[in-house]
């Protein structure tokens, strides 16, 4: 008896993980996690910039400075959501569209964090440029 629920336990365990891989060997599923990828190691570029926000001490600047902080925090913030949220679904019926959803959601929190990047190093580059003359 013990043999065979272990048995039955095996079997829907191997189902499952076959499901996965199939999951994982869609074009689309790849198109995704390559969005993600790409930009999931800025969030250490994201993380040293908002360090040297931080570090400047320009009273002038301050409100400017919180603000490009703030993006940073928001592009953060996004990938982590994405992250904890993005589930394949187990119901394959629906996957193409859970995937197409996804992939805009992923390419928008890219668009986000880049921007952010972009925005915070020109910030630094200009307050370092004011700071030297």
């Amino acid at each position: 008896m013990i043999y065979r629920i272990l048995l039955v336990l095996l079997f829907f365990s191997s189902c499952k993980e076959s499901s996965n891989v199939a999951h994982q060997e869609s074009t689309l599923y790849k198109e995704v996690m390559e969005v993600h990828d790409k930009v999931m190691p800025e969030l250490s570029t994201m993380h040293a910039i908002r360090r040297d926000l931080k570090a400047i001490e320009r009273p002038n600047s301050k409100d400017i400075i919180f603000s490009q902080i703030k993006a940073l925090d928001e592009a953060d913030e996004a990938m982590m959501t994405w992250m904890a949220d993005f589930k394949l679904p187990e119901d394959k019926t629906n996957e193409n569209a859970y995937l197409e959803a996804e992939k805009i959601k992923i390419s928008n929190v890219s668009d986000m964090m880049y921007s952010s990047i972009k925005n915070g190093k020109q910030m630094l580059d200009s307050l370092k440029a004011i700071n030297t003359k």
